[in-house]
């Protein structure tokens, strides 16, 4: 099956940068692939192998992230964790979790508000949709601020 071409869209209320993501996944090929197509689509991305590796990246507050995109199953931090510090100490910054086991998407749920939780695979369109959605939700919001 041949992977979904990316759609570029120009986006509303990031001005003069390209949107940042921040994927958080320990399984290389993973992890690779969906930083790849999100830059094919446009997006600035930085990744992470685990949780601990993505605090440490946000603690920094050398990169201006716009979202992370994390899995839950991960050595070290887990996606949960993940989740909490950010909700913690970044409460503006939206985190989406991913996992191969459905029984996670309550917890995910949960720490994620009302946003989706994605199954693995990823179906990358969708992935890029919810990304494009939240990035442009979270500029109105601040615009409105």
């Amino acid at each position: 099956m041949a992977e979904p071409k990316p759609i570029r869209i120009p986006f509303r209320g990031i001005k003069g940068r390209k949107p940042t993501i921040l994927v958080v996944e320990d399984e290389v090929l993973l992890r690779v692939a969906l930083a790849e197509y999100l830059r094919d689509c446009g997006f600035k991305v930085y990744e992470a192998s685990n949780g601990a590796d993505a605090i440490s990246l946000l603690k920094s507050r050398k990169y201006m992230i716009d979202l992370v995109l994390s899995d839950v199953d991960m050595p070290d931090v887990d996606g949960f964790t993940l989740a909490q510090w950010i909700h913690k100490y970044r409460p503006d910054l939206p985190i989406q979790l991913a996992s191969g086991d459905r029984k996670k998407s309550d917890n995910a749920k949960t720490l994620c508000e009302n946003e989706p939780f994605f199954a693995k695979p990823y179906d990358l369109q969708k992935v890029v949709a919810f990304v494009r959605n939240a990035i442009e939700a979270r500029a109105k919001k601040k615009r409105s601020a």
